[in-house]
């Protein structure tokens, strides 16, 4: 019997066009299993199915979404039994200085970035000391130049 990843990288975003780019420059860059959810409803769900002591996750979290948002993902991960084994980054296209202000009051978030980053700047987000000695992601060989997803490439691809 195959044992269960140690970790995983988990996205909500309800974009599709933006979650599949993402997904996408995450597969690209790490060995570890990836799911993508819709809205914090499907997130929180997966986390209380999944969610243990020995087994990390990182999550890519939105916002702004319908329904469950991202802020109500935050609220139930501060009371959550199993959040120190949960690392969350905010990608968000708000850039309001309150947001990412009361974003970091949360315990478990770790970043706040832009929601259109480049496949660079993921990489940089993955290196993080803490995500590097937690996780100690395994790596996939250098991104061709052609393969890099831009935050310019990005836009062009939404508007």
């Amino acid at each position: 019997m195959q044992k269960p990843p140690t970790h995983e990288v988990l996205l909500a975003e309800d974009n599709s066009l933006i979650l599949k780019l993402e997904l996408r420059s995450l597969k690209k860059l790490v060995n570890c299993p990836i799911k993508g959810f819709w809205q914090g409803g499907e997130l929180i769900d997966y986390l209380k199915q999944t969610a243990n002591a020995g087994h990390l996750q990182l999550i890519f979290l939105d916002l702004n979404m319908p329904r469950v948002n991202g802020w109500d993902v935050l609220d139930f991960l501060e009371d959550f039994k199993y959040k120190n084994s949960i690392y969350v980054v905010v990608l968000s296209s708000s850039m309001y200085q309150p947001d990412k202000e009361r974003a970091f009051k949360y315990s478990r978030v770790i970043g706040y970035h832009d929601k259109f980053i480049d496949t660079q700047e993921l990489l940089e987000i993955l290196n993080q000391d803490v995500l590097m000695k937690n996780f100690n992601f395994q790596f996939k060989e250098e991104l061709d130049e052609d393969e890099s997803i831009s935050r310019d490439q990005t836009l062009d691809f939404i508007s």
